[in-house]
């Protein structure tokens, strides 16, 4: 009996240590976060077993190697990548830092955060009806701070943060929300971006965006205190002189992409503009670090709940601005702005959590500077 028992008791424990193990139907992944190299594990259920993808929100996938960028008529928005295609084998082992390593990475990564989103607004979201970015590009290149919702850029042997995709997904989700929801943002607006990088690091539980995927200077901490109302720190011409300081070797060759970049942007964007126009992405981070605060002391779930009931009432409280907001400004613009969040988030939190997390809201908006008050709320 006691043979038995011995005999049982290793196949169970060899059984145990088979499942887990890593199949083949996984992947470790390497991912940078707050400094640190982190791994994990991702299930490959979006490859079958002869290589093929599945996914409701993919329908093509691609990669290639980026040779260079160009910009034909000027524009920085409108750039063109040349590029030379690979053609991804899932049928064998997927082998760290290949392009179908950064190919599943990518897919699974776009899985989750559309999931996310459509968990968090009531699946209010329909992402499948913007085509556009239902065929997706995977690329090896010099410039993966030029990544684009449907075209994903990686430094060769790169490890960058999920706070990338938890970013693009992001705009393709504002996008929606300011186009088919009709949520009064009025274009990319420093509000439009603190929402939607509220969600990029609540999402990725860090506060750091673009680890590993931009330059040093450029990437976003919403731990620091930004304070309101912005200044010259965050207009256009300060971020391209951070660009221009974090490739000091680059910008000497003009036929380089941050050389044909930086190019394109001071031949597009007059003196106006680059001195009095905010980086929407650096500049939300006022808005997106005080969010980020209010979501340390009452919990993501709450801080989730409470900014996406709020996005999807925000054109309620502009409606209501003039009933509200005791300031000449109220008459200036009708597009959604700080107030109008800041009054949203307390009637939201009257209604879903009976007003118990005001005081927070409260304290969070005057500790960045925001004059609240103006604000009947």
């Amino acid at each position: 009996m006691k043979n038995k028992s011995l005999v049982l008791y290793l196949i169970i424990t060899l059984l145990l240590i088979v499942g887990c193990k890593p199949s083949s139907r996984d992947l470790k992944i390497y991912y940078l976060k707050e400094g640190k190299i982190c791994n994990e594990n991702i299930l490959l259920d979006f490859i079958d077993k002869e290589g093929n993808i599945h996914s409701p929100y993919i329908d093509t996938i691609k990669f290639s190697y980026l040779d260079s960028i160009s910009y034909p008529d000027m524009n920085p928005d409108r750039d063109e990548h040349h590029t030379t295609p690979y053609v991804l084998n899932f049928s064998k082992k997927i082998k760290s830092y290949s392009p179908e390593y950064y190919t599943a990475y990518t897919i699974y990564n776009i899985i989750k955060v559309i999931e996310y989103y459509n968990h968090l607004f009531d699946n209010k979201i329909d992402f499948n009806t913007q085509k556009e970015f239902k065929t997706i590009d995977v690329i090896i290149g010099d410039i993966p701070l030029f990544t684009h919702p449907n075209s994903y850029i990686f430094e060769k042997n790169s490890n960058p943060s999920p706070s990338l995709f938890s970013h693009e997904i992001g705009h393709r989700a504002f996008w929606y929300i300011e186009g088919e929801l009709g949520i009064k943002f009025n274009g990319l607006s420093v509000i439009h971006m603190g929402l939607l990088e509220y969600f990029t690091v609540s999402f990725n539980n860090s506060s750091v965006v673009g680890e590993d995927f931009l330059p040093q200077k450029l990437i976003r901490d919403a731990s620091q205190l930004y304070k309101y109302p912005l200044d010259s720190s965050f207009t256009l011409r300060n971020t391209l002189r951070l660009m221009e300081e974090s490739f000091p070797t680059k910008i000497q060759n003009p036929r380089s992409n941050i050389s044909k970049y930086l190019s394109a942007c001071y031949v597009s964007y007059n003196d106006y503009i680059l001195d009095n126009i905010y980086d929407n992405h650096r500049g939300g981070m006022v808005l997106t670090s005080t969010l980020w605060r209010i979501r340390e002391q009452i919990g993501q779930d709450k801080t989730d709940k409470l900014v996406a009931q709020t996005i999807l009432n925000l054109n309620n409280y502009l409606n209501k601005r003039m009933e509200f907001y005791q300031s000449a400004e109220a008459e200036q613009q009708n597009m959604i702005d700080w107030c109008d969040v800041f009054y949203g988030l307390i009637q939201k939190d009257k209604e879903l959590f009976g007003g118990q997390n005001i005081q927070v809201i409260i304290n969070q908006f005057v500790r960045t500077g925001y004059p609240i008050d103006v604000v009947k709320y």
